[in-house]
């Protein structure tokens, strides 16, 4: 996931103007690209230029697949996907950023070891999962700190005019002929608002309408919900 947002930054951001050393497919490859990756592959000890013929066309040949992929990728993927790996991408940046100590990921392990387990049912032991639970707690707790700045308006503020009941007829009617089981997502809401509304947790909900971890809700969306 990473190196593709590396990719596309690179792509996005080429000059036209930049030095084209190859095209694939009738893309460019730039060599300010060659360069970059050789930045990171030597740690700054080569560039493109200083390169032999051999070389040059092995790594010609390399930027040219993560360019095939990339650009074939952007074509063909979604808005929600693209928006759901930035999402992702996002949440991975700010997480590896968080402190989590060992005794509170050995807390959580003796919390949940009941759900640690192989295909087979026994328990897995503590130095197999011990990565997996750090990148859970530290995944929370940058979820939980944006959560803590975050500013949640339920509903909306203001005058009432005779324009805003009207307005607010038309919203009961529409919302009177909303299925019980259903919830159409409004401004100011979020997962967790509408979880308690209907007495679940996040992740039931998310588990009902099959979301993913970092898939986000938006206005006007429809929403499976227990019936009251």
């Amino acid at each position: 996931m990473k190196k593709f947002v590396i990719l596309f930054a690179l792509l996005a951001t080429t000059s036209v103007y930049a030095k084209i050393i190859a095209t694939v497919n009738g893309y460019p490859i730039y060599e300010k690209e060659a360069n970059a990756f050789l930045k990171v592959a030597t740690k700054g000890k080569a560039t493109y230029k200083i390169l032999t013929k051999k070389d040059k066309k092995a790594l010609v040949d390399r930027l040219a697949v993560d360019k095939l992929v990339l650009t074939t990728a952007l074509k063909e993927v979604t808005k929600t996907e693209k928006d759901r790996v930035i999402a992702g991408y996002w949440l991975q940046r700010k997480a590896a950023k968080q402190k989590i100590s060992d005794k509170e990921v050995k807390k959580a392990y003796n919390k949940n070891k009941k759900f640690f387990k192989d295909k087979k049912g026994k328990t897995l032991p503590y130095s197999k999962v011990k990565k997996i639970i750090k990148t859970s707690l530290k995944q929370k707790k940058a979820v939980s700190r944006m959560m803590k700045k975050a500013k949640i308006v339920m509903g909306s503020k203001g005058k009432k005019s005779s324009s805003r009941k009207t307005s607010t007829k038309k919203t009961s009617s529409k919302k009177a002929s909303t299925p019980k089981n259903q919830y159409i997502v409004e401004s100011g809401n979020t997962l967790s608002g509408i979880a308690n509304k209907y007495g679940i947790t996040t992740k039931e909900l998310r588990k009902l309408n099959d979301m993913a971890n970092t898939a986000v809700i938006k206005i006007g969306q429809k929403l499976k919900v227990p019936s009251k």
